[in-house]
């Protein structure tokens, strides 16, 4: 797991780690540059049409504006300068208007025959010399940003956005576009529609920032590269609790298993889905189920799909006609409800009563839709605590936008986060409840004001059927959590080291969207695009990998 921090954190840091260490703004910088360097170094390795080329051909330039990325882009290109490279560049504004430490670096990267361009001389010239660099470094804006960019940054990143373009339409993959530390424009309150460099890769600095993260951005980003041994990575007031999850990570929060254990001590789901409208849902979902390796799996559905549910999944879980009056949500470990469940009055009903159990719940689709509903009836009444229920809420972002209405500004601020991680938190703890916000990444809020961040986007995860599947792996994974409590076996619990969620439901959320976003790269990367079938096999595989493990020992 990787600490993440927002732009304000990193300025503490920043300031914090000058005054632990005594280092000077400029020494703390020099250390910058040169692993800045270093990661670049070993990212054009990779670039194949570099291959064969040499230092003396190879053009790198830097675009700057006037802060402290300036500094770094110049320094960065001094190092290459010392490492043989001969056609470097850097294009600045008036040295006048630059800040110190980027006028300092600026008067080295002349000494050292770097060739100087003042942009602001020759602003026609721009976008066609930028064009012509096999590398260019985005170093416009830095963490400082507030709000949207403005002028003259503004068009320093259209001419950057140009300058792409020039070379897409000409069928090149060149310049390649690296951003230092965060594309420029990005910062913890950017919306869609704010100007931003859309990097190609981003060299960001560790602790990684939130922001790089949020839905929106995360394609400006690119390839987010970490940069560490710069700042210590050490617990302090200037970290959050904001957390990147990796599929290295799995290991700490899949649930614990046996190859001796039966199906009841495997935990047992209940998964209340599926309608006429909306049958495929249910099927997708307990599919997800059975691949947590779940023991005992139940669809509670209509009367009328009964024989259709039954023919389909039999394999997979027994099929049950769900009653309100013998249905009992206490004979299970966990509860799915919601896909493809229908919204009217009789499901809102039902969902009421189930709240009422103190069974753990998934919530998804109709569910989520239907919860929003009753907080907002419950909310005129100032309560927001109206079930008993442990609850995991995975909405996507459109599901999410009705629970705007609970979230203000001025609370969500108090996480001094991004904008992203602000609104989730801020829901989490209004609810009391666990919130997993899937899009191309995932963030999973808690009611301690802890948020996990998951960047495992996949093009083909972006297809009806996938969040299904994941709610049913979360509900098996949350009953083999549960199932392996009751045993008491706490010797055998694999909770990690981290000192946090450690309880079943955030440890059952973290795994399948672990497992999941794992799965969706492992297909695509194997066969292109998938189906929810294909999806929910594959989950089965990565999930069970435990049980090869203890067949090696």
């Amino acid at each position: 797991m990787r600490s993440l921090v927002s732009m304000s954190q990193s300025l503490l840091l920043d300031a914090s780690t000058r005054e632990l260490f005594n280092f000077s703004a400029d020494g703390l910088m020099e250390v910058a540059s040169l692993r800045l360097w270093y990661a670049l170094q070993q990212e054009m390795l990779s670039l194949g049409a570099l291959t064969g080329k040499s230092k003396d051909t190879i053009a790198i330039a830097a675009l700057c504006g006037k802060g402290d990325n300036a500094g770094d882009a110049l320094a960065m290109l001094r190092h290459a300068k010392m490492d043989s490279f001969q056609r470097l560049s850097v294009f600045i504004p008036d040295p006048a208007t630059m800040k110190e430490n980027a006028r300092l670096n600026l008067s080295r990267a002349e000494r050292c025959g770097i060739d100087i361009i003042r942009y602001d001389l020759a602003p026609d010239e721009l976008e066609k010399k930028l064009a012509a660099q096999d590398i260019l470094l985005d170093a416009v804006l830095g963490t400082g940003v507030k709000g949207a960019a403005k002028e003259p940054a503004a068009a320093l990143i259209s001419a950057l956005a140009s300058a792409k373009k020039a070379a897409v339409s000409e069928k090149s993959h060149f310049p390649y576009l690296f951003s230092i530390d965060v594309p420029s424009g990005l910062s913890d309150e950017w919306e869609p529609g704010f100007p931003c460099v859309q990097a190609d890769a981003t060299l960001c600095i560790e602790p990684m920032k939130e922001a790089l993260f949020m839905h929106a951005a995360r394609p400006y980003a690119g390839k987010i590269i970490p940069v560490g041994g710069i700042f210590p990575l050490l617990p302090n007031e200037t970290h959050s609790r904001v957390w990147e999850i990796e599929s290295a990570d799995l290991p700490e929060f899949l649930p614990p298993i046996s190859p001796w254990a039966h199906k009841m001590q495997r935990g047992r789901v209940a998964i209340v889905a599926g309608s006429a409208a909306g049958a495929g849902a249910a099927m997708h979902c307990v599919r997800g189920a059975a691949a947590s390796g779940a023991g005992y799996i139940a669809l509670y559905c209509d009367e009328e799909l009964y024989s259709a549910y039954l023919s389909a999944l039999g394999d997979y879980a027994i099929v049950r006609v769900y009653s309100d009056d013998t249905f009992s949500a206490e004979e299970w470990d966990a509860l799915v409800i919601g896909p493809g469940w229908g919204i009217g009055e009789k499901r809102e009903s039902q969902l009421v009563r189930l709240l009422q159990s103190k069974t753990p719940i998934i919530l998804d689709a109709d569910g989520v839709r239907l919860f929003a509903h009753l907080a907002e009836q419950h909310s005129r009444n100032g309560t927001l605590r109206f079930f008993k229920a442990p609850l995991v809420l995975t909405p996507h972002p459109g599901e999410f936008s009705a629970f705007q209405k609970f979230i203000s500004q001025e609370e969500a601020a108090q996480f001094q986060s991004s904008g992203m991680v602000n609104q989730v938190c801020s829901l989490a703890q209004k609810f009391g409840i666990v919130v997993a916000l899937r899009a191309s990444t995932t963030h999973i809020a808690f009611p301690d004001e802890s948020c996990a961040i998951c960047d495992g986007s996949t093009p083909g995860l972006g297809v009806a059927g996938s969040g299904d599947v994941l709610s049913g792996l979360a509900g098996g994974f949350l009953a083999r959590w549960r199932a392996a409590r009751e045993l008491r076996a706490a010797s055998e619990l694999n909770e990690g080291d981290h000192g946090m969620w450690k309880d079943p439901l955030s440890a059952a959320i973290i795994s399948a969207v672990l497992v999941h976003a794992a799965a969706g790269r492992s297909l695509f990367d194997a066969q292109g695009w998938f189906n929810p079938e294909e999806l929910a096999r594959t989950c089965a595989r990565i999930s069970s990998w435990q049980l090869d493990c203890l067949k090696a020992q």
